[in-house]
């Protein structure tokens, strides 16, 4: 249940993460592809083909639209958007005769805070990240297209980012993927079987 507007640091923090975990790859691609699920959930009638097309012209039209607002940052920008959007339409179906809750002059700016924590691989900086994206579920949960939302598909994705991170990082090259075992020899706890 939503109860109040998300930080704007939060929001930086968020989307600083999606643009620092997709910026080797397709930082754009990804970004496209979490608008096309969104689109593909929320107009089932259309065909992949149609969906993939709206997303492509949606996203080079907002890029278009946010690039002189913010040049080096673009995609970052429209991931902060979408995050602020969601969680203010659920504020505003929660409690639509409070106005004042969603009001706000937020505005992205980088956080360097997030990139030092992506770059010295600090675990309890990226289970931070991980709190503030279940915080940010839950006040953005109420609007009855949440889900079908890009920001829904966005924190997704940020969410199997970090998983991904805590993986690569925690079990360095040991990481069992499908092929785990229970282990046969540990030590037992003493349990009284009678």
């Amino acid at each position: 249940m939503s109860a109040y507007l998300t930080s704007n640091d939060v929001l930086n923090a968020l989307s600083t993460y999606f643009y620092e975990s997709n910026k080797k790859g397709s930082l754009k691609s990804t970004y496209e592809l979490c608008i096309n699920e969104s689109i593909a959930s929320s107009h089932p009638h259309m065909t992949e083909q149609q969906a993939a097309d709206t997303a492509h012209n949606i996203v080079n039209l907002d890029i278009e639209l946010t690039y002189e607002r913010n040049k080096t940052h673009t995609i970052a920008v429209l991931v902060f958007d979408q995050l602020l959007k969601e969680n203010k339409n659920s504020l505003k179906a929660r409690y639509p005769d409070d106005s004042d809750m969603w009001e706000n002059d937020y505005k992205f700016q980088f956080s360097q805070t997030v990139i030092n924590w992506t770059l010295e691989r600090n675990i309890n900086g990226l289970a931070s990240l991980a709190s503030m994206a279940q915080g940010y579920l839950y006040q953005s949960c109420e609007h009855s297209g949440f889900k079908t939302s890009p920001a829904y598909f966005l924190i997704q994705d940020i969410q199997r980012s970090l998983l991904n991170d805590f993986i690569k990082y925690q079990l360095k090259g040991s990481q069992p993927w499908a092929s785990w075992e229970e282990p046969t020899n540990f030590p037992l706890i003493g349990l009284k079987t009678h």
